[in-house]
């Protein structure tokens, strides 16, 4: 069966075998291929992303996409160059050389033919323009790994702050994180530290930003060669900022003009920016490109010991996003040295909202709070990648004030604003620990070790490590105090199990002493601290499974000591049981189980039988908490004490009423979920009116409302230009003769551009022919769940609800889940179906849409599993309300439709498996 926990994802296997890997001394190392045979088209069209299959076979011309190859250069010993420009020039003739030797063929083919194309090194990738035909060309050339369409990304949606009559004598947000306890304590303000940005630009002569930049040679004379790098193509030979994001950005990083403006964190570094963001995906990969070997202004002369220490990356997606975008470029700035520091996303206040490139594990990324230590409510909140707490850590984002284009200042809101104080606060550290320059991984350790916790269980996490702040609030006076100033030594050592001798990867170890330090053993259980001052050190190493071990070091200078610890196994026991539905129906439950003490992430139970086991240590307490992964369940909390013996611990999960939304339960009343419209005009007796009118196929493609799913009512502007708008979405007549206490509620995402947007939500009792308006929005956002009680609509059998937009020049209104009525949650009879949909002939996942025949209401789409290791992507699931044999349909982007009728069970968990057959196969 399928469904069963022997079901294993492969990709990434099967990717990491198939590489070339190049090291730094530039010899490759072939590892054996197992890339699919060329000639297999199935195989070789599995490698066309279904978002670009779409593009392809909808346009009759061409098309711009990516082409990824196999290659890759092997980094990992980078580390130990010491010297920085042999460390970035080695990285940087390693990329380029894994991407010279495996594009070479590919490259050879698309000149030859005329097809327009530019290649990559950093990314082992080259943009292509072309069609159907070239893809699959492409697809089937064994060195190739995938092809991608291409995309825009923005910075993230920012908003003014409020000015203040009088300017602080240092910006708040500097004075918050201490940075000007830093340079009074201990003098130091940046120097000789290179901070950049890939950003909208930076206006190089702003009186703030003028005498920091590494371009100004003194006396009036500048040369941007290697200090600036025009990705957008908008600026020529010297920085400019046509948006002013990036001049905000950069002064937070480094701005002071010497007189009333100290709005920087380290005033002493110097800056380099590209204007990457965002005009297109190849301009921030090449952003990010150039920044690994800054060349002069015509491309040439590439000089890696030129690169910046630290990047600020004030930008990601706009939408909750997990993607893997710059990924290979971040690990190489990581390799050479370079610090990245990431927004993460300006989508909160909901959970799960953090933003690629912040959201993977191997990104730093920050969340904004305000001068009240309260987090923003648009900071982004995690989880990210797999589960991890995201952000990393948090840092003043609220009304802060930085330099704008033409000499000026402004206050802004955003995470794009709480990042550069973390990389202004490394420019510190890096200033006055030099041993520390180029060392990533310490320097997140200490950026974690020395934060300010600030408990917030909103979105999950622990009181020094949460889903809101990340560990805690920025504090670069604590974290120059934890900094290795002056001679240093280091530690290093190996764990091991006292049992077997064998070592023991991913161990926690923890180097207390006159600073403090947090590591991991790798895979082969060996540990490094990196630079220490010197001085008398506890190693404390602990691993699940196993007690803590500890032993002693002393550090002395220019000196490595060796600290080994071995560690007892503990006895273990086994704790299982059954997550079922405890409101009504009864069945198992797919869930998320979390228990305290237990480090080897969330356990889950399977899809079909609701069961779980795992083994944990005896005599012990412990908490575990049960989380429905199908929503609108409320999660569950117990203790328990693990003795002698196994034990049997199940849960019963209740729906939470007050949302109603867990399959196979609904509210009794009015509803429309707009899942089935297509056009504007009228449906199930809802009208469209007015100018630039409601639209459901979301044209200018926005994320989906708050709380909200599937199809959506939207007023966009992407409609309509720069035209007025005014237009209405009424209801049809609503009987509420037997209600006494109506509510309306709905699921809302409103984005306006200024105050001449306006969006009202009008009542009438009366037909229609007269409103009365209960809600309105104009220049503040507003998502998430809106709950408006109708008091005056009680009893009447003649209610209508109206959503009223108007305005010029707005940005967007999107509207979804719309009820009226008294909310009793009751379950429906039916039953549930789950299952995965694959492709036939390549057994790839396929993201397919499961609905009930001619019921588009009963509808589930396959979702990714990525923290479940035991699931593969695909999973989805549906609830029937026909119970018995019925009819189904499975669709997905680039497939045939396939049919089948599957056996509902009332009240019970069926299982049904889809392999799908691509439409042109």
């Amino acid at each position: 069966m399928r469904l069963a926990h022997s079901r294993r994802r492969i990709t990434t296997v099967v990717v990491a075998a198939a590489a070339t890997v190049l090291a730094l001394n530039g010899a490759a190392t072939a590892l054996p291929s197992t890339t699919a045979d060329p000639r297999n088209a199935a195989a070789a069209k599995a490698k066309i992303r279904p978002q670009l299959q779409t593009q392809l076979s909808a346009q009759e011309s061409t098309v711009d996409f990516w082409v990824y190859f196999d290659a890759k250069a092997d980094l990992a010993k980078a580390s130990a160059i010491t010297d920085w420009n042999a460390r970035g020039t080695a990285v940087a003739k390693a990329l380029r050389q894994a991407a010279d030797e495996s594009q070479r063929a590919v490259r050879a083919e698309l000149t030859a033919s005329g097809v327009t194309y530019r290649s990559f090194w950093a990314t082992n990738a080259i943009k292509v323009t072309g069609d159907q035909a070239l893809a699959e060309r492409l697809a089937a050339r064994s060195e190739v790994s995938s092809l991608l369409p291409s995309f825009t990304v923005d910075p993230p949606p920012i908003t003014k702050g409020v000015g203040r009559q009088a300017v602080d004598a240092v910006e708040w947000g500097v004075a918050n994180i201490n940075a000007d306890d830093v340079w009074d304590q201990f003098g130091v303000r940046g120097e000789d530290i290179t901070v950049a940005s890939i950003d909208t630009g930076v206006q190089f002569d702003h009186p703030a930003l003028v005498r920091q930049y590494r371009g100004n040679k003194g006396d009036g004379v500048f040369d941007h060669n290697y200090n600036w790098f025009d990705a957008a193509g908008t600026c020529g030979g010297a920085p400019c900022d046509g948006d002013g994001h990036g001049t905000h950005t950069m002064g937070t990083m480094v701005g002071d003009d010497g007189a009333d403006n100290r709005i920087g964190v380290a005033p002493g570094a110097r800056w380099i920016a590209a204007n990457g963001c965002c005009p297109d995906d190849a301009a921030l990969i090449s952003s990010g490109q150039w920044l690994l070997e800054p060349t002069d202004l015509n491309g040439q002369h590439p000089d890696a010991s030129k690169r910046p220490h630290i990047i600020n990356n004030s930008w990601g997606t706009t939408t909750p996003s997990d993607a893997p975008f710059l990924e290979d470029i971040s690990l190489a700035w990581t390799a050479s040295g370079i610090f990245g520091v990431w927004a993460n996303g300006n989508n909160g206040p909901g959970c799960q909202t953090s933003g690629a490139p912040g959201s993977r594990k191997i990104n730093y990324s920050v969340g904004a709070y305000d001068s009240d230590h309260t987090i923003a409510p648009f900071s982004s909140r995690g989880a990210g990648q797999d589960g991890e707490i995201k952000p990393n850590i948090a840092a003043p984002g609220v009304n802060v004030r930085s330099s704008m284009p033409g000499g000026a200042y402004a206050n802004l809101n955003g995470t794009s604003m709480a990042t550069p104080h973390v990389a202004g606060a490394i420019a510190l550290v890096w200033s006055a620990a030099t041993a520390m320059v180029g060392d990533v991984d310490g320097t997140r350790s200490l950026l974690d070790g020395t934060a300010t916790d600030n408990p917030d269980g909103q979105c999950g996490g622990t009181d020094d490590d949460n889903n809101a702040f990340g560990e805690g609030r920025l504090d670069a006076l604590a974290l120059m105090r934890q900094a290795p100033r002056g001679p240093t030594g280091r530690v290093d050592g190996t764990v091991t199990d006292a049992g077997t001798a064998k070592p023991i990867p991913g161990a926690t170890v923890t180097i207390t002493g006159p600073v403090s330090r947090e590591v991991t053993t790798d895979a082969d259980g060996a540990y490094q601290s990196g630079a220490l001052p010197l001085g008398s050190y506890t190693i404390d190493a602990r691993k699940y499974g196993y007690a803590p071990g500890q032993t002693q070091a002393q550090v002395h200078e220019g000196t490595t000591a060796t600290a080994d610890v071995s560690l007892a196994p503990q006895e273990m026991n086994t704790v299982s049981g059954t997550v079922t539905d405890g409101s009504g129906h009864g069945w198992p439950l797919y869930a998320k189980v979390v228990i305290s003490g237990y480090p080897l992430g969330p356990i889950f139970t399977d899809p079909v039988t609701g069961r779980y086991r795992v083994r944990l240590p005896r005599s012990a307490s412990y908490t575990m908490q049960v989380t429905a992964q199908y929503p609108g369940y409320q999660a569950t909390q117990r203790t328990f004490e693990l003795a002698e013996t196994d034990l049997v611990q199940d849960a019963a999960l209740t729906v939470d009423e007050s949302a109603c939304t867990a399959p196979g339960y609904r509210f009794s009343g009015v509803s429309e979920d707009f899942d089935d419209w297509t056009d504007a005009g009228t449906r199930n007796g809802w009208q469209t009116s007015g100018k630039q009118s409601w639209r459901f196929d979301n044209p200018g493609y926005r994320p989906v409302p708050n709380g909200g799913d599937g199809r959506f009512a939207i007023a966009d502007s992407a409609t309509g230009g720069g035209k007025r708008y005014d237009t209405s979405l009424t209801s049809p007549l609503i009987d509420l003769s037997g209600d006494a206490a109506p509510q309306l509620t709905f699921h809302t995402s409103y984005y306006p551009d200024d105050a001449s947007q306006r969006a009202d939500v009008d009542v009438s009792t009366d037909g229609g022919r007269t409103w009365k308006t209960v809600w309105r929005q104009t220049s503040d956002h507003a998502f998430g769940k809106v709950t408006l009680p109708l008091p005056q609509a009680a009893g009447r059998t003649d209610v209508r609800i109206r959503f009223h937009y108007q305005g010029r020049d707005a940005w967007w209104w999107a509207v979804d889940n719309v009820f009226v009525g008294t909310r009793a949650c009751r379950p429906v009879e039916g039953g549930l179906v789950v299952g995965f949909a694959d492709d036939r002939d390549t057994g790839a996942p396929v993201f397919a849409t499961v609905a009930r025949t001619g019921q588009p209401g009963e509808a589930g789409t396959g979702v990714t599993t990525p923290v479940d290791p035991a699931l593969g992507d695909g999973l989805y699931w549906v609830f029937s309300s026909a119970v018995g044999r019925t009819d189904f349909t499975a669709s997905a982007s680039g497939y045939q439709t396939a049919a089948a009728t599957i056996p509902v069970g009332k009240d019970a968990v069926v299982t049904h498996d889809w392999s799908l057959v691509r439409a042109d196969g």
